[in-house]
């Protein structure tokens, strides 16, 4: 099975942007892009919270007794799922 995992190569460590679902040793191979990052910049998809706050607030306000449930089952089962033992 072959896996592919996003990192960024900093001063001679590979920081993985995820964890790999791997519990062994496995043999690895590291491929270099010539693109180069940035890691001090802002992302350009990051949003301040507080920006966000007012926007959520607007779309969320009309939503419907039967949307507030089904969300709230949503991240429920979502909790559940994380927090259950495997």
């Amino acid at each position: 099975m072959l896996t592919a995992i996003e990192g960024i190569y900093d001063n001679g460590q590979i920081i993985l942007k995820e964890k790999p679902a791997v519990t062994h040793k496995v043999r690895v191979f590291v491929m270099f892009t010539e693109e180069e990052v940035n890691t001090d910049a802002t992302p350009a998809s990051f949003v301040p919270a507080s920006t966000l706050k007012g926007a959520l607030r607007g779309a969320w306000k009309n939503i419907t007794s039967q949307d507030k449930e089904e969300i709230k089952h949503y991240f429920e089962n979502s909790r559940n799922e994380w927090e259950r033992d495997i």
